[in-house]
């Protein structure tokens, strides 16, 4: 588990812990706690979707339904939860907002990424471009096997580029079309980090859903300090 800075921010992602904690948020409060970073938690009920939810506050059950959440509140660490999906934390140096973003194909195939960014822009006027962005750890074009039906669909709407054949299995590139979809609306290429490995590569370290990890989850999340960084 690592704390690092996103712009303004403060940004996480747990790893593997067994058995799996029967909260998942446990192992992160433990981490900002060992940094003595103050901070409630605002996380959702994923659903594959494009919702976006802005949090105003710690969020309890039942938790609100979308796949991107966001805030402008200090202390306030908006997280989502995944073991394969992608997980995009953003952040906004000048208007002091941050985000996190659940990416699953679904979400990916129907553009939950510009739904996100289409909020920012909405609510507090921020530019892609402002934008820092970090994806976490997920499962890469390595170990991603779909079926090829949904591999073609991918490559209808998206482009051939995002998905490969392995051994005469479809296997579809996530994290790489989600970089491009940001450098497509405008995020710089600087601002973008990727930290983490293939989450089935490196199942010793974090939570695989196609690993048979059926419990267990990764936390990712993005907050504000108390004091500005």
């Amino acid at each position: 588990m690592s704390l690092y800075t996103l712009g303004p921010a403060i940004a996480f992602t747990t790893t593997r812990r067994d058995p799996p904690s029967f909260d998942p948020l446990d192992p992160a409060r433990w981490l900002l706690a060992k940094a003595s970073l103050k901070a409630e938690f605002a996380r959702l009920e994923q659903v594959h979707g494009t919702e976006v939810y802005f949090a105003q506050r710690a969020t309890e059950t039942p938790y609100p339904k979308a796949d991107a959440i966001v805030t402008n509140r200090r202390s306030l660490a908006v997280v989502v939860l995944t073991a394969d999906c992608v997980p995009i934390l953003l952040a906004d140096e000048k208007s002091r907002v941050v985000a996190a973003i659940h990416a699953g194909w679904r979400g990916v195939y129907n553009n939950v990424v510009r739904s996100a960014l289409s909020h920012l822009y909405n609510r507090f006027g921020i530019q892609p471009k402002e934008l820092h962005v970090a994806l976490g750890p997920s499962i890469g074009s390595c170990c991603y096997e779909v079926s090829d039906e949904l591999a073609t669909n991918f490559s209808e709407r998206w482009g051939a580029e995002y998905v490969s054949e392995k051994e005469g299995k479809s296997h579809l590139d996530l994290p790489g079309l989600i970089t491009d979809q940001l450098f497509r609306y405008g995020v710089e290429f600087h601002r973008v980090q990727k930290r983490g490995q293939c989450t089935l590569c490196h199942q010793k370290r974090y939570f695989s859903y196609r690993g048979g990890d059926e419990r267990g989850r990764l936390v990712s999340g993005v907050m504000l300090p108390e004091a500005q960084l």
